[in-house]
């Protein structure tokens, strides 16, 4: 029987504690460690054989997509499935352009679960019957008019962080940040940050 080593990324030690109770249940499925942030998550992933990264996409020290994109790069035959309250079509078209194998959310079963541990050891593709759901359902709605940079912008600045702050922690300019924000209030149609804030509370992002 081949044995599958999980690797758990999740910032709520509940969480935590109920992916390990479902999979540890299998016997063909071994958690060989777990992390709360990106920085720890990639140092174990890179020095040791996992073949499944179980990954929130918010991890406490930031940005999990970033993080998700190295780790594809860097790490041969890695396959990442990805758990997040976001479903956002943006951002899971994104990282299936960069690789990622499955993505479920937060609401999503166990037996969806472990479906989407096995599809991606097997590299195949699964997505929840909510994310499937949401392709078939798109109609440009506002929200997937934004892709994953403006996400991030617009989380950034509804914590409160200053054009500059958010310039810094994307490693662009100032400029760029503020020609970003022009064309997200064009994009989801707002004049301003509380704008920019209602949009992101009533749609999930912050």
């Amino acid at each position: 029987m081949q044995i599958i080593t999980i690797f758990i990324a999740e910032d709520h030690q509940l969480v935590r504690d109920a992916f390990k109770i479902t999979i540890e249940k299998e016997p063909n499925f071994k958690i060989i460690g777990e992390a709360d942030t990106c920085e720890a998550t990639l140092g174990f992933c890179i020095q040791n054989k996992v073949d499944v990264i179980l990954m929130d996409i918010n991890l406490k020290d930031g940005n999990s997509i970033s993080t998700i994109k190295t780790m594809l790069d860097r790490i041969p035959n890695v396959n990442i499935v990805v758990i997040s309250m976001l479903n956002v079509l943006a951002i899971i078209k994104d990282l299936y352009k960069y690789g990622v194998k499955a993505y479920l959310t937060k609401n999503s079963s166990k037996e969806q679960l472990l479906e989407a541990i096995n599809k991606a050891s097997n590299n195949k593709v699964y997505f929840s019957p909510e994310i499937s759901q949401l392709f078939l359902d798109f109609e440009d709605e506002l929200i997937h008019s934004l892709n994953s940079k403006e996400i991030k912008i617009v989380q950034l600045v509804c914590k409160g962080f200053s054009n500059k702050e958010v310039a810094n922690s994307l490693n662009i300019s100032e400029k760029t940040i503020e020609g970003y924000k022009t064309k997200i209030y064009k994009k989801v149609n707002v004049s301003n940050n509380i704008g920019m804030f209602n949009f992101a509370q009533k749609n999930g992002l912050i």
